[in-house]
């Protein structure tokens, strides 16, 4: 009796349960060699350079924008060492308005509620397997003018004042950086 219950109990438990099935139609080589109307996005470039005292880094690749927890991030990848970025944080998921003047601000990611739209926060960071270094933004870097024409974004900056980290920065290099540069994303 004990086994018929079981038995009934498994059997009313598989019958339960969605049958998944994969469409091999979907997958075949036809289908995924089909064009799209979508274009690729066009990679964008940048070069910023942070004096550190006697000593100069140097981001230099492509650039781009995302949206990532409802804040577009503006990043600029170095082409020699990937960990090593520049990046501009809006409080906006928006791309940066034409001729729009953005303040450079201390970043505050603990800070709960809506922040102003002009408000944005930049950063330098260089992570290696010996070290890491760490330049942010505080309340007096300065400020920077986004030129929006179609899909481009250029910008171009200078001498916008990092504070080091104090935690990651050490001897020679926690001291005040400047960063300067210009780049260019599209928004596709």
């Amino acid at each position: 009796m004990i086994r018929l219950f079981y038995t009934f109990i498994i059997a009313a438990f598989l019958m339960s349960c969605k049958q998944e099935t994969t469409d091999l139609r979907a997958a075949t080589p036809e289908k995924a060699m089909t064009p799209t109307s979508e274009t690729p996005a066009k990679e964008g470039y940048g070069k910023v350079m942070l004096k550190c005292g006697a000593q100069v880094f140097t981001v230099d690749g492509k650039c781009g924008g995302v949206t990532n927890t409802g804040e577009m991030i503006i990043a600029v990848q170095d082409k020699t060492t990937p960990a090593k970025v520049f990046t501009i944080s809006f409080n906006t998921p928006d791309y940066p308005q034409n001729g729009k003047v953005y303040t450079v601000k201390k970043s505050d990611f603990m800070n709960e509620g809506k922040k102003p739209e002009s408000d944005i926060y930049v950063a330098f960071t260089e992570m290696t397997q010996k070290a890491q270094m760490d330049w942010s933004s505080d309340d007096q870097t300065g400020t920077m003018t986004f030129q929006v024409s179609g899909n481009e974004i250029r910008c171009a900056f200078k001498d916008l004042k990092l504070q080091p980290s104090i935690v990651y920065n050490k001897a020679d290099l926690n001291q005040l950086g400047t960063a300067s540069g210009a780049i260019t994303l599209y928004k596709n």
